[in-house]
């Protein structure tokens, strides 16, 4: 066998690691060229150091597939501003995201990303997340065929959600669930079927957020059948809720496609929640409901701990100022509502049924909230249907008045 000499060794084995190795960037800041940009910018954020910033320029950019962020921590993204860098998926031909985030300590910040194939904004198993000044759209209006979710944090930790705008989500225009410290503020959501909704999430803070002409505004939700089975500590203040009387585009069998339009805020099966210092103003059906998940009538299994009651609800300081259209008939839950009281709105409406092993005065307490309040506990725990609970209801709220320690949330 012949010895081949160093300096070929040497050439072929640069030769080799060219072939097989990516080019890593560095750190420091780096910016998207606009020539070939949505191949560039995938190649970044696929080769950048921990610590980079991905600058992109102003302008609209058609991009044709799913971006993806995967496993490098420490990146920011980062347009010229949520209206003057725009990623637009109109001919997305592939993915089934706009932008899929599975990384640590990111920041995505200053630009809009409009008509994903499916949701717009996906975070997935990451710590320490920052969004701020996103816009999420589907610039085709009101349609089923729209992305579920414009923000979409899921079993995520440590997130700041902030200056955010996200519209026409046919579920959920900034959604958070089953995640743990997050501070949702200064947002604005409009058009979607649920404006912002946090889902089996714990310690959370969601204040001075618009929610207006969604079907409904907030949702706190804790569904069944999720790997985080319940939230809990979850402050809902200083947010306006207006005018969510927007029609229900949301897609057949999802839990939203029952939301009826005229919502304000509604809460399904959550502890130890503190809703205060609220505008709920405007609104055809309710201001604000709280029910069991019992009251939606779908079946539910109670392994991880889940459990259909709510408990420890603190509802106070809050101005209900209620809609003089008629309630919702588009949906079961508005016709409901609709029946009950002759199509006229309520300002605050519970659905009485508690868990029997504790005190309903532990379950919910209501203070300050204005005079003159259109208040129904339909007492549904054995109710089989309308007539049942026109016999059982009571409007006798002074037997809800009551005070819960405030909670803290430390989220960041």
């Amino acid at each position: 066998m012949k010895i081949l000499t160093y300096p070929l060794v040497f050439l072929l084995g640069m030769l080799l690691m060219n072939c097989t190795t990516p080019t890593k960037q560095s750190g420091g800041t780096i910016t998207v060229k606009i020539d070939n940009f949505e191949k560039h910018l995938q190649e970044l954020l696929i080769t950048a150091d921990s610590g980079t910033v991905i600058q992109m320029p102003e302008g609209k950019f058609d991009i044709s597939r799913s971006l993806s962020l995967d496993g490098i921590a420490g990146i920011t993204l980062k347009g010229k501003g949520k209206h003057k860098t725009i990623l637009s998926f109109k001919n997305q031909i592939q993915g089934a995201e706009g932008l899929l985030v599975k990384a640590n300590s990111v920041t995505l910040e200053g630009f809009t990303i409009e008509d994903s194939k499916g949701d717009g904004l996906k975070l997935l198993d990451s710590y320490g997340v920052i969004l701020r000044d996103l816009n999420i759209t589907w610039t085709n209006g009101a349609n089923t065929t729209n992305g579920g979710y414009g923000i979409y944090p899921v079993s995520c930790q440590k997130v700041l959600i902030e200056g955010c705008e996200a519209s026409y989500a046919s579920d959920a225009g900034i959604y958070v669930g089953q995640s743990t410290d997050v501070v949702i503020r200064e947002n604005y959501a409009h058009h979607n079927v649920a404006g912002i909704e946090i889902e089996n999430s714990r310690n959370v803070d969601c204040y001075h957020n618009k929610a207006e002409n969604n079907t409904g505004g907030i949702l706190i939700f804790n569904l069944p059948d999720l790997p985080q089975a319940f939230g809990y500590n979850v402050r809902v203040h200083h947010n306006v809720c207006l005018e969510n009387n927007f029609k229900n585009f949301a897609p057949e069998g999802g839990m939203v496609r029952t939301l009826p339009p005229g919502t304000g805020m509604l809460v399904v099966a959550h502890k130890d929640l503190e809703i205060f210092e609220n505008e709920i103003i405007g609104h055809k059906t309710f201001g604000l409901a709280v029910i069991s998940y019992q009251f939606t009538r779908r079946p539910f299994d109670v392994k991880n701990g889940f459990e259909p009651f709510y408990y420890n609800v603190n509802v106070h300081d809050n101005v209900f100022e209620r809609s003089d259209d008629v309630a919702d008939q588009t949906t079961e839950f508005g016709q409901i509502v609709s029946a009950l009281f002759g199509g006229l709105a309520q300002d605050i409406l519970i659905d009485g049924i508690f868990n029997p092993e504790i005190s309903s005065g532990q379950s919910i307490c209501f203070s300050n909230n204005g005079d003159e309040l259109r208040f129904t506990n339909l007492n549904a725990a054995e109710s089989e249907g309308v007539d049942d609970m026109l016999k059982s209801m009571d409007h006798h709220l002074a037997a809800l008045e009551c005070s819960l320690p405030a909670l803290t949330v430390e989220a960041l």
